[in-house]
């Protein structure tokens, strides 16, 4: 049996619909029917102990954040700590999805060179979402310490078809008739991550962990392209254009990170290095480029 949260979310909707095709039996929770600020929840909802839970479950509004800091740490720290005790003890093995933002939001580059952030760089996280993200990696790590019954998949910059994200974002402002230009940030780099490629790994790793196969603590996984939003905005209004989801190609205008200014801050150069990830994927690369 294979138990994951944030079943509602971009990831979550994406691993219901290939849990469905597969043969692995799974039961998915959304916020309301695991409540993860119910601390004293964790035991009743793993008491039949699965194999594998995979927690995709987290306070993401990265804004909203700055201003509700109980309910973030207690979301992705605190109940991250509760749940990887809690999996240790009944021998659960834990997938933790985490992200970019435990990096620091204004390092990146060398000189003149990017800087690709590796598993093991050093965590250093601004604003209240990346420093309860980390805490949470900083929990698994402590408390999974002498096993190999945990693994985290950072990841970025996800979208797809369901949920809020920045594609969607930007087709709506493309089909606006009363928008005549868009104006996007493109100082800041990563990498876009499709949540049904992500998925696809997700599941890759499960039936090789079920398979008693070993990975890394720490894996990096997102599609390999590199990009700023400015262009990724510009290959949105590109595609959406050539699909006829919007008439024309309205001009989309570069700015600064300064020019847009948000309560938390942003890493400005969050791309992950996904060597270390690709040395073990050779199976799952085959045919599918990352």
């Amino acid at each position: 049996m294979i138990y994951y949260t944030g079943k509602s979310g971009q990831l979550g909707w994406e691993l219901t619909k290939r849990f469905k095709s597969l043969d692995l039996e799974s039961i998915g929770f959304s916020r309301a029917e695991w409540d993860l600020t119910d601390l004293d929840s964790v035991e009743k909802i793993l008491k039949d102990s699965p194999k594998i839970l995979v927690h995709c479950g987290a306070y993401t509004a990265v804004d909203k954040a700055e201003s509700d800091s109980e309910n973030v740490y207690k979301i992705n720290s605190l109940s991250v700590k509760k749940i990887s005790e809690e999996c240790l003890k009944r021998k659960i093995h834990l997938i933790y999805i985490s992200t970019d933002f435990v990096f620091d939001a204004n390092s990146g580059t060398i000189g003149d060179t990017i800087r690709f952030w590796k598993p093991d760089s050093t965590l250093s996280p601004k604003g209240i979402y990346g420093l309860s993200k980390a805490e949470g990696e900083k929990w698994i790590r402590k408390i999974f310490a002498d096993s190999k019954q945990a693994n985290i998949v950072r990841t970025s910059w996800v979208y797809s078809s369901y949920g809020n994200n920045f594609p969607k974002t930007i087709l709506k402002l493309l089909q606006d008739p009363k928008r005549t230009e868009l104006r996007v940030i493109e100082d800041q780099l990563g990498r876009p991550t499709w949540a049904g490629r992500l998925a696809d790994f997700i599941i890759f790793l499960i039936y090789e962990i079920l398979k008693g196969r070993g990975y890394p603590e720490i894996l990096h996984f997102s599609n390999s392209g590199i990009a700023s939003w400015y262009d990724f905005a510009i290959a949105i209004r590109d595609i959406s254009h050539s699909f006829s989801l919007i008439e024309n190609l309205k001009p989309i205008s570069p700015i600064p990170t300064e020019s847009y200014p948000t309560a938390a801050p942003r890493p400005r150069y969050s791309i992950l290095d996904l060597n270390e990830t690709r040395k073990f994927l050779a199976p799952f690369r085959i045919g599918k480029k990352i």
